[in-house]
Formats: structure tokens, sequence, C-alpha cells
């Protein structure tokens, strides 16, 4: 699934510690106990910031789950391609990260650095200081982690 040497990655980006701010970390660390194919791997990204240049240089495709403010009810979910966030829409990927992931993928564009990206966005019920995800998240965790394989799998189509 890797091109010219570079990976696919899926990455997790979020803060544990704000509750469902962590939705994106608890994801990718639930795929991570899978068998993934060759040329994939998963990572959490933490809270970000400009190291995810890095990954994103590295990469040729890219899954990234993190919660987004979308205007929903808690625990919705939406599976968009990386041009949402060029600002043409009402879904904020605020950062509670310091240096968010529209701004990143934004510099990433400015330096030449574009990797093919799906984003699952997940709607926060609770981004108070604390850790677990909040009741509406949680039961829903299993329709994260299918969300995310799936936009895996799609992808890694040509």
């Amino acid at each position: 699934m890797a091109t010219n040497g570079k990976r696919t990655l899926v990455i997790g980006v979020g803060n544990p510690l704000r509750r469902d701010d962590g939705v994106g970390i608890q994801v990718v660390r639930a795929l991570a106990e899978k068998p993934l194919p060759d040329g994939v791997e998963a990572i959490d990204a933490g809270t970000g910031g400009l190291d995810l240049l890095f990954d994103l240089e590295e990469a040729d495709r890219v899954v990234l789950v993190d919660a987004a403010e979308m205007g929903q009810a808690p625990g919705e979910v939406r599976v968009f391609d990386a041009a949402i966030l060029d600002g043409k829409t009402e879904v904020r990927f605020t950062s509670l990260h310091g240096f968010g992931v529209a701004e990143v993928v934004a510099l990433g564009r400015a330096v030449g650095v574009e990797p093919r990206m799906t984003i699952v966005g997940i709607q926060p019920a609770d981004v108070s200081p604390g850790e677990g995800l909040s009741p509406a998240l949680a039961a829903r965790l299993p329709e994260y982690l299918a969300l995310a394989e799936g936009a895996l799998r799609a992808s890694c189509e040509p």
C-alpha cells in the first residue's frame, strides 16, 4: 500500500486529558492492536502540533482521526476529504492541541507536502479536563474504528 517508499498512515490526534478531545487517539490505539497491511502504520500523534508535518511529509496517504466541531449531536461522525480544511465549511478542527490540524495541513500544502488525506471527524460531547471518553462517544468507539478502517481501505484504492 505504500508507494515510492512512502507509507500509508492512520493518525490519531487529540489530548486524552481533555476527555472527548482524545477520541482520535483512542481509535488509532484500537486500530494498532489489529494486524495492519504492509506499508500501513497507526500513529498516536498526541496533540500533534508542528510534529504532525513530519509524519505527513513521509506519507503518500493519510487517514486522520480527530474530534471536530461540526454542530452535530455528540458522537456524530463524518468522513471528509482534506479539502474540508480549506475553510469553505462550518466544520472546525479547532485545536485544543496548540497548532491545529488545519494549520498543519495548510503549512504542508505551502511547502509541497500534500499526501492524499481522508479525515474522520467526530463531534465531541465533553472536552473538559479529565480522562476517558464521554458515554456518548465511548458507546460508539467500535463504529469509529470501523469507519477508520473503511477510510483506510478506500484511501489505498488507486
